[in-house]
């Protein structure tokens, strides 16, 4: 028990429709729009503190929630109908901190699905989707638990303010603290998404929209994640040295990340794209620093083969990591480590960083085209945890950049970027964010 623990007195919520100027193609197909679940909660806490906490969460649906009869609508509002469900079992707790009151949360999703939804429908909402409606939630409850201690919330998890340690992971005795960086980072390398169609140079990009070639020379960004289909191991090689040489025929040297976003049948078609990408291009070969989610989410891919893949390349689970329990097996299975998200919620990404720094997994912070505070949730998840490439996927000034037109007026340093980086001077007050920022309208 500490004084620092919250009780929620009430939630509202509200939800942002983001229209992509561009779409954003991936293996499972092309994103246009999406809702962002906003979420704001009072509390007070054992001193009497009273204090507000604003949380957001991109419902990214042909992500989280792909291959259903459904319609996107129809699956976007099960999302939302689950945010409200949380939201709302949230005022019912008893005071803790947040970690722990995600844990009941979570816990308690099961019967939350019982409750909003009719049958057969509670079995068919996935982990991920149920996951990023929680993450709306638990965002809110720890930039409120921060705002009403008046501390970073970076800070705060430690003895002093959380009700348990890290031995359900295998780590008795260490706190979530140990996965925050003693000074957090100041800049960030942005790193840039190639989607599989767009366009690389500037007499390819004929339909207004910009190429890889004049984000470059505009931005100076050097850290790339070239989406690949994952139809043919070949193609997509030849995709990613065409992507490498259009960055050095611009002076950079460029950093890679591949995702194939779920694309590949199996973990061999990756090692065969590694195969051929070695043999036309070592450079390019050379520069991959990770490979993402190559095989589909509930594939039971061979740890043998995985293990083939991972020791060319750190291999990392992004759509399909969705407990935290599962982090002390991955390595066994064949991953190298895992992507961290805002979107999934605080306290995922918190407790990931800690046991992954305590078991060597690699970590990346990822992002869903996060606009707004979303955004800046994601640039100080980047900014303060320990991760294996500290840099700051940020999508949405490629493919939602008037969501961002507000945030431009009050933090031009995060907004915009100069020299492959933005800055965040000034986010080290208290709360998830670190500041008053702007909030969309």
């Amino acid at each position: 028990m500490s004084k620092t623990d919250i009780r929620v007195l009430d939630t509202a919520i509200a939800y942002r429709d983001v229209q992509l100027a561009s779409p954003l193609t991936i293996s499972g197909g092309s994103i246009t729009h999406f809702t962002v679940a906003e979420v704001d909660v009072a509390v007070v806490n054992r001193s009497g503190e009273r204090a507000t906490g604003h949380g957001e969460s991109v419902l990214s649906v042909p992500w989280a929630w792909p291959g259903s009869d459904l319609s996107v609508a129809e699956r976007d509002a099960v999302l939302r109908e689950l945010v409200h469900g949380y939201a709302q079992r949230a005022t019912k707790l008893e005071p803790a901190d947040p970690i722990a009151m995600w844990g009941h949360l979570a816990a308690g999703t099961e019967a939350l699905l019982r409750a909003a939804l009719r049958a057969p429908m509670q079995k068919r909402v996935p982990k991920l989707g149920a996951a990023l409606a929680l993450g709306a939630v638990d965002n809110a409850l720890h930039d409120a638990w921060g705002n009403a201690a008046g501390q970073n919330v970076f800070g705060m998890y430690t003895a002093d303010h959380l009700a348990d340690d890290l031995r359900a992971y295998g780590l008795p005795g260490r706190y979530p603290g140990d996965g925050v960086e003693p000074s957090p980072r100041q800049s960030l390398p942005v790193q840039h998404v190639v989607g599989i169609s767009d366009p690389l140079t500037t007499e390819a990009a004929g339909d207004g929209s910009t190429a890889l070639a004049d984000w470059i020379a505009q931005e100076g960004v050097d850290r790339l994640k070239v989406k690949v289909a994952g139809a043919d191991p070949v193609v997509d090689a030849r995709r990613i040295a065409d992507v490498y040489r259009t960055a050095r025929s611009q002076g950079v040297v460029p950093h890679l990340a591949v995702d194939p976003n779920e694309g590949y049948t199996d973990a061999s078609l990756a090692v065969t794209m590694l195969d051929e990408l070695s043999a036309s291009d070592p450079g390019a070969a050379a520069a991959v620093q990770y490979l993402e989610q190559p095989i589909p989410r509930s594939a039971a891919a061979d740890p043998r083969t995985m293990w083939r893949l991972s020791e060319r390349v750190p291999t990392i689970m992004d759509e399909g990591f969705t407990s935290l329990a599962r982090l002390p097996r991955i390595r066994g299975e064949g991953w190298s480590g895992v992507v961290i998200k805002a979107g999934k919620g605080q306290t995922p990404a918190v407790i990931a960083a800690a046991v992954a720094r305590r078991l060597g997994l690699f970590v990346a912070v990822q992002d869903l085209t996060a606009t707004g505070r979303a955004y800046v949730h994601s640039a100080r998840i980047a900014s303060a945890l320990r991760v294996s490439v500290p840099q700051l996927e940020y999508n949405s000034r490629q493919y939602a950049p008037a969501d961002n037109d507000g945030l431009r007026s009050v933090l031009p340093q995060l907004a915009n970027v100069n020299d492959g980086q933005v800055r965040l001077d000034g986010l080290d007050g208290a709360g998830l964010y670190g500041a008053d920022v702007w909030t969309p309208q």
